[in-house]
């Protein structure tokens, strides 16, 4: 662990500090946090290249200007009232767009930043009662967080937090809701330097939408699915495959990916949608598929990341689906002893599924 004062320090001093640092570290994830500010530093390096996280095929490099990263790092800290001289947490890998992002929202509004390992329960590195004013996690951390009661109270002590990466399930949110500092689950991708949009999680009044970031703007094609027009972000004109609904100015709910929609009897479902419904039934990894039906169109079913099922899971199960609509109840359990997953933690859906250990029908 150690900490970066871009709040007191020149320019010069931080690039002398990340080229010694870069000689003593000993660590992967350390020389990626000083590689980066010393390329960021460095003013024969126009761009920072990144690659998108390959959760829906190969990961593609991607070249964002610094101009266009400082902005989006302008937009994120208006919106949450970020200050000078604040202190942040990085505990996410310096290869992605979302670590990138928290050291150039430091860089840009003169913070300090505690950077950390990345792992699964990253406040086990912090102290009891850490002093931080701003966080961002995946859900995935998060999710390990607050099974810890004591990195759960560390939790407490983060003023403001931002959680990306992929949806944010209904369990969850119910620990969300127990906190009383501000969570934000954030919309974006690394086409799009991290997030446009934001929607505050818990509180007096969480937000029912995502709102999108100023000099954004969004809108819906011939597929209902969200396009992005953020010229300073060097995007003109995104084309995304997240099928969304517009609901207000600059406001919309996200329904699922395109990619991953089941036509079943000519009715369009959400895998999104009903792995929400059944998340307080299983605690195992899980999401849902579809496979062509006997009957026409697909049927639904149910991926776990478990080698076996007891006879009272099996029941537990039929209980849930029996609670669902018809055309929401899968028809059949496929177990996978280990789903694939990006470095993120994204899981890979089509990948998951390849090698199935057993398939029960639950028609």
């Amino acid at each position: 662990m150690f900490e970066i004062d871009f709040f007191s320090l020149t320019d010069t001093a931080l690039l002398k500090m990340a080229g010694e640092s870069l000689l003593s570290a000993t660590e992967d994830w350390e020389k990626q946090v000083w590689q980066f500010i010393t390329d960021w530093f460095n003013p024969e390096v126009k761009a920072i290249q990144v690659f998108t996280s390959g959760s829906t095929g190969l990961p593609k490099p991607i070249e964002h200007t610094k101009t266009a990263m400082l902005y989006s790092a302008q937009q994120t800290c208006r919106a949450l009232k970020l200050q000078p001289g604040d202190t942040a947490l990085l505990c996410l890998p310096v290869n992605k767009i979302s670590g990138m992002m928290m050291v150039v929202r430091c860089i840009y509004n003169k913070m300090k930043l505690v950077c950390i390992k990345p792992t699964t329960t990253p406040l086990e590195q912090l102290p009891e009662k850490p002093e931080l004013d701003f966080a961002a996690f995946t859900p995935m951390q998060f999710h390990g967080i607050t099974k810890s009661y004591s990195n759960f109270k560390k939790a407490e002590y983060i003023h403001k937090t931002i959680l990306g990466g992929e949806d944010v399930r209904a369990e969850l949110l119910e620990n969300i809701l127990k906190l009383e500092n501000e969570v934000y689950i954030t919309f974006g991708m690394t086409e799009t330097i991290s997030h446009i949009a934001l929607k505050k999680l818990n509180g007096y009044a969480p937000d029912k939408n995502f709102k999108v970031l100023p000099g954004i703007e969004v809108f819906t094609d011939e597929r209902n699915c969200l396009v992005i027009e953020a010229p300073k972000l060097g995007q003109p004109h995104l084309v995304t495959n997240d099928v969304i609904k517009i609901d207000g100015p600059n406001e919309f709910q996200w329904m699922g990916r395109i990619d991953n929609v089941i036509n079943s009897g000519g009715i369009k479902i959400y895998p999104e949608e009903i792995e929400q419904l059944l998340v307080k039934t299983i605690e195992a990894p899980y999401f849902i598929t579809s496979k062509p039906d006997r009957a026409g169109g697909e049927k639904l079913v149910l991926v776990l990341e478990m080698t076996g099922l007891k006879p009272e899971e099996k029941t537990e199960l039929k209980d849930a689906f029996s609670g669902l609509e018809k055309l929401h109840r899968p028809k059949e359990v496929m177990l996978v002893p280990h789903f694939t997953r990006t470095l993120n933690g994204k899981i890979k859906r089509k990948e998951s599924v390849s090698s199935p250990i057993e398939i029960i029908d639950f028609r």
